[in-house]
């Protein structure tokens, strides 16, 4: 009887220890999501994309300018007759990435006509994360990188400059892709040294001999598709950390919540990467 009664407080002791933490880092939001669509998106994909929109605006307003849509690629699409749901979808992805909802309830889904077209509207209840830290405003880094577009062929370089000294990864978020969508850029086998104290670009200059971040057209897109986004990610974190070569898209959100928010800094850019056209053809 001994044993099961010190179990019992054990127990009891833990569900009041644990049950004040959880309610103190969640908060519970309602928001509202809204997708106008045409024939050529199905109401499954417009739904989808409402939820998501739906669910960014629900952590916009617990995080606020850290869940911003500024960094954002304008969707661009070849024939500028149809909306791009895949580059909408994109987006909000993006511009979620350090946000953390546990779970959604009250899910509500209503089609309205719209001029000639429909609109999906979702509702819904998010159970948003709080982190337990806020983030270390003397703990930043610029990124500045040699345009918005590119060709194919063309090279892309950064240049960084921390406010303070950090160990730095660049990661490359390629949405068209299956699977391992994110791959690490740097640090690399050629250029491994990635503690920058100063400004600093990316590659280094005296590597850029060795190597280079090209730009290459993905074989595997449609014929029609004249633009992708692709999106970089730069971390800045204030201990070394050990990066894998690649993640899923969901598991690379995880591996970056695993990270206090005062010991990381993450800036995010996106860049259009166009088709390399042959003579006598044109990007509309």
């Amino acid at each position: 009887m001994k044993n099961l009664s010190d179990n019992t407080c054990l127990l009891i002791l833990a569900t009041f220890f644990l049950a004040p933490m959880s309610l103190l880092h969640a908060e519970v939001v309602s928001a509202r999501g809204e997708y106008l669509y045409g024939p050529e998106t199905s109401e499954a994909d417009a739904c989808r994309l409402a939820e998501e929109r739906a669910k960014a605006t629900a952590l916009s307003r617990v995080f606020g300018e850290s869940i911003s849509m500024e960094e954002q690629m304008s969707c661009r699409e070849t024939s500028g007759s149809k909306s791009d749901y895949g580059c909408e979808l994109n987006r909000v992805s993006w511009s979620v990435i350090e946000g953390d909802i546990r779970a959604v309830t009250a899910n509500q889904k209503v089609i309205e006509s719209r001029m000639g077209a429909k609109a999906c509207i979702v509702t819904l209840t998010a159970d948003i994360v709080i982190p337990d830290r806020k983030p270390d405003s003397n703990f930043d880094v610029k990124v500045n990188i040699n345009g918005k577009m590119f060709r194919a062929g063309e090279a892309l370089i950064l240049e960084l400059e921390p406010t303070a000294p950090m160990h730095v990864a660049i990661f490359n978020w390629v949405p068209y892709q299956s699977s391992d969508a994110v791959t690490q850029m740097f640090p690399n086998e050629m250029d491994p040294q990635n503690y920058i104290t100063r400004k600093t670009s990316i590659p280094t200059e005296h590597k850029r001999a060795a190597y280079n971040f090209t730009m290459l057209w993905p074989e595997s897109m449609p014929k029609s598709k004249s633009f992708v986004d692709e999106y970089l990610i730069v971390i800045g974190t204030k201990n070394p950390i050990k990066w894998l070569s690649s993640y899923d898209f969901a598991d690379f959100k995880s591996r970056l919540r695993e990270i206090p928010l005062d010991e990381r800094r993450v800036v995010k850019r996106g860049y259009q990467l166009i088709r390399k056209m042959d003579r006598g053809t044109s990007v509309q």
